[in-house]
C-alpha cells in the first residue's frame, strides 16, 4: 500500500511554526469552526454547517474550500501518513509522520486549535526537488494533499535501505521546469480569456481593442459609434490616417465560432487599399477560413492569437484597462535558453 503525502503551511506568516517544531504538532485554524469537529458526523455538510454560527466571517463561496480542507484534516488524514511542512524560514521542507489522530486544543496557540501529532522524520532544501514537485508544493491551500510528484517526495525523504541516498544531488536529468513554464503561461491564457468573457461581458470590447492597437504603435479609435458599416476600430501608421493600409477591424465577444457569412458581410466594406482584421474571443468555421485565405487583406483573429497579443503588448495598455486584466510579471524557468 503506497503512502500518502499530505502538504500544510503553518500559516501566512508562519504563525504556528514554533507549534510544529517544538510541539510536534501540525495544526490549522480555520476559526469559524472553533470547536471540536472531531465530535461531529463524518459528513462534508455538516462541516460546512461548522463555519455558519454566529459571527462567522467566511464567506460562502470560502465555506466549501475551507470546510473541505478540515474535513480531510479530521478524517482523510490517517496515522501513518506523511506530511511535508514547506518551512519559510529557512527555505527547508519538513518531512513528517502523522502519530495521532485529530485533536482539539487551544492551549499555547489558539490561532490553531485543530491538530494532529507529528513525528520530523526528515528536512531538506528546496533545493534537492525538481522544479515540479517545488510547483506542486505551491498550491494556495492551507492542506492538501501531493499526488503527482509524491513519488520524488518519497524517494529523496526516505531512500530504500542499500541505496546511495540523492540529497542534495544534481538534478541534471529534471525536465519539469518546462512543465512549471508551460503550466504558468497556460494558466496566464486561461485567466485572460475568462477576464474578457467575464468582466467585459456586457460592455463594449471596441475601447480595448483599440487600446490594444495603440500599445501596438498604431493610432487607433473606437468608430462604432459613428459608423453603422460593421467596422468598429481604424487603425493606422501616419498621424493623420490618410497612408494606407487602413486597418479596419470589426470585434465580436462571441463563444461559438464565427461563419462565413460575417466574414463575407464584414469584408464587403474593405477596399482594395485596407486591411480587415476579423477578431473574435471564440473562433471561426472551416468556411470563413477558406475564404479569408483567399483574401490578401482579410485577416482572422480568433480567441488564443487575441489573447497573445494582449500578452505581448500588455504593459503598454491604458492603466484601467490592465486593472480590468491584472498581470503580475514574475519569473518563471527560461526552457528557451536549455541546451
Amino acid at each position: 500500500m503506497s503512502l500518502r503525502v499530505w502538504a500544510i503551511r503553518a500559516g501566512g506568516d508562519s504563525e504556528a511554526d514554533p507549534l510544529f517544531i517544538e510541539n510536534e504538532q501540525i495544526a490549522v485554524g480555520f476559526l469559524d469552526a472553533d470547536r471540536d469537529v472531531g465530535a461531529l458526523p463524518p459528513q462534508r455538510a455538516a462541516f460546512k454547517e461548522a463555519f455558519s454560527g454566529p459571527g462567522a466571517e467566511t464567506s460562502p463561496a470560502a465555506v466549501p474550500i475551507q470546510a473541505g480542507q478540515l474535513f480531510r484534516f479530521v478524517h482523510d488524514m490517517k496515522t501513518g501518513d506523511r506530511v511535508i511542512y514547506p518551512r519559510k524560514i529557512d527555505r527547508t521542507l519538513l518531512w513528517g509522520e502523522i502519530t495521532t489522530p485529530y485533536l482539539y486544543d487551544r492551549a499555547h496557540n489558539p490561532d490553531f486549535p485543530h491538530r494532529r501529532g507529528v513525528r520530523w522524520l526528515n528536512s531538506l532544501s528546496r533545493d534537492a526537488f525538481s522544479q515540479g514537485a517545488l510547483y506542486e508544493l505551491g498550491s494556495t491551500l492551507t492542506l492538501f494533499e501531493v499526488s503527482s510528484f509524491a513519488p520524488e517526495f518519497i524517494r529523496r525523504f526516505e531512500p530504500p535501505a542499500g541505496s546511495m541516498s540523492d540529497k542534495g544531488a544534481a538534478l541534471g536529468d529534471d525536465d519539469t521546469e518546462a512543465r512549471v513554464a508551460r503550466d504558468i503561461a497556460e494558466t496566464t491564457r486561461d485567466f485572460i480569456s475568462k477576464k474578457l468573457k467575464s468582466d467585459f461581458k456586457g460592455f463594449p470590447l471596441e475601447p480595448f481593442v483599440a487600446d490594444l492597437f495603440r500599445a501596438m504603435g498604431y493610432n487607433a479609435h473606437a468608430t462604432r459609434a459613428m459608423r453603422d458599416d460593421g467596422v468598429d476600430v481604424t487603425a493606422h501608421r501616419d498621424e493623420l490616417g490618410i497612408e494606407p493600409p487602413i486597418l479596419k477591424i470589426q470585434v465580436k465577444a462571441h463563444e461559438a465560432n464565427i461563419g462565413a457569412d460575417l466574414v463575407k458581410a464584414f469584408y464587403a466594406v474593405i477596399h482594395d487599399r485596407d486591411v480587415g482584421i476579423f477578431i473574435t474571443t471564440g473562433g471561426y468555421t472551416a468556411a470563413a477560413k477558406n475564404f479569408a485565405a483567399s483574401k490578401g487583406n482579410l485577416r482572422l483573429l480568433d480567441g488564443v492569437e487575441f489573447v497573445a497579443l494582449i500578452e505581448k503588448y500588455y504593459d503598454g495598455l491604458d492603466l484601467k484597462f490592465r486593472k480590468q486584466i491584472p498581470l503580475r510579471r514574475i519569473l518563471a524557468p527560461d526552457v528557451s535558453q536549455d541546451g
